[in-house]
């Protein structure tokens, strides 16, 4: 794995270091990407379930665990929203997007992914290649099962 280039130009001149960066980063996309979903009516936790039953039906049990456990109780409620939007219908446990579903669910998919592509317009795929492994190896280091 190559080293990322030191970068002096673009340090802040206060020095402020990589958690600032990561939690301002993290709050403006955040805040982003709930303005574009809000646009089109949805919360972040309705956007997930729409890209969950966008692979296949799902279970109500399946699609709670697709959410950290604190959320979960939540899942319920952000499902009977969809239904009541017409986006998912519900037979038995089954849950599935309906046509309308499909088709808004990938008009969001479309303006999240111009949201990306702004948030990443003037840097090389290989910088965010890197940037992503080198957080993946800090999460990591700090005990994230999962990095």
């Amino acid at each position: 794995m190559s080293e990322i280039p030191h970068d002096d130009a673009v340090q802040h001149p206060s020095g402020l270091p990589l958690a600032h960066w990561l939690t301002l980063t993290e709050g403006l996309l955040a805040a982003r990407v709930a303005e574009s979903l809000e646009e089109h009516g949805l919360t972040r936790s309705q956007w997930q379930l729409l890209n969950t039953l966008t692979v296949a039906p799902q279970s109500g049990a399946e699609l709670e665990a697709g959410f950290e456990e604190e959320h979960r109780a939540a899942v319920a409620g952000q499902v009977a929203e969809l239904i009541e939007s017409r986006w998912v219908t519900v037979e038995g446990d089954l849950y599935t997007l309906t046509p309308t579903g499909r088709t808004a669910g990938a008009r969001v998919g479309e303006a999240v992914e111009a949201l990306r592509a702004e948030a990443t317009a003037d840097v090389p795929r290989d910088q965010i290649d890197d940037a992503v492994r080198v957080l993946r190896r800090i999460a990591r280091n700090l005990g994230h099962p999962d990095a």
